[in-house]
């Protein structure tokens, strides 16, 4: 809680400040009191930093990233907040970015903490992010908060003149890899001379592995988490591709990578003599 709205509450400033000596609140920043305890939590934090900011604060950036689970780093990022105007002392350990003004639909609340939207918030990200990094960062946005190209677009327009736009427009439309297994697959094929499907896209209304459009192929990349053992899950997963659903393990990548590839290219050959 802040210093003002513990006043509005009717709590003055002597009990404050017993309350202080006593252990009831404890400072964090500068007006900015945890109250009853100081128990580390990344949440508080950046709502403590959002606190201290102004009533107009909002986190921002790498920080609301990873509070909302569109970037993972190992550990979180300091707090990073924008506020309106120039108004606002600097606070140790923020990072304070400044704008003109916010529009209304550029604005949110999540879990209490008072954030960018997710289009504003990938327009923020954009000139701070490699490619690879922003894509993986619109996928993230899609999947978890169902953020659409076409609000993020609008959301471009109404913020002008925004530096890494051209990049967020390669990477809203950019496909990305998930696992160290696709990872494999992707240097598998450009190691055997075989071409690149698209991957993590959308469609026939499902989200699939690795997609040849061209060739109307579409390929999954299994786990076996879900098979009393991993001879089990190979068996199955063999059985899938005799009966035309294509499916390749992990195994199939590091163990048997050679063969693999020579499946592929067959595969492939066939697509092609099909089309």
């Amino acid at each position: 809680m802040t210093r003002v709205q513990l006043l509005a509450e009717g709590i003055d400033r002597s009990r404050i400040t017993r309350w202080l000596a006593d252990g009831r609140l404890h400072r964090v920043h500068h007006g900015v009191y945890a109250v009853g305890h100081l128990t580390p939590s990344v949440q508080a934090d950046y709502m403590a930093a959002v606190l201290a900011c102004g009533p107009g604060a909002r986190l921002s950036h790498r920080a609301e990233a990873y509070l909302l689970k569109i970037m993972r780093t190992k550990r979180p990022p300091p707090a990073e907040v924008t506020i309106v105007g120039t108004a606002g002392r600097k606070r140790p350990g923020i990072t304070v970015h400044r704008v003109q003004s916010f529009h209304r639909l550029d604005i949110w609340t999540f879990d209490g903490i008072r954030v960018m939207s997710v289009p504003r918030l990938l327009l923020d990200l954009a000139p701070q992010l490699s490619l690879a990094e922003l894509t993986l960062a619109c996928h993230e946005a899609r999947v978890r908060y169902r953020i659409r190209p076409e609000q993020v677009t609008a959301c471009m327009v109404r913020n002008p003149g925004r530096a890494g736009v051209g990049l967020l427009r390669r990477a809203l439309t950019g496909d990305v890899t998930l696992s160290p297994l696709e990872d494999a697959f992707i240097a598998l094929l450009r190691e055997h001379g075989l071409p690149v499907p698209r991957t993590n896209i959308d469609h026939a209304g499902d989200k699939v592995d690795c997609h040849w459009p061209e060739l109307g192929l579409t390929i999954e990349l299994l786990s076996y988490r879900y098979h009393a053992s991993r001879h089990a899950f190979e068996t199955d997963v063999a059985r899938r591709r005799r009966s035309n659903h294509i499916a390749f393990t992990h195994g199939d990548i590091f163990q048997r990578g050679s063969h693999t590839a020579g499946e592929l290219a067959h595969l492939l050959r066939s697509q092609r003599a099909v089309g």
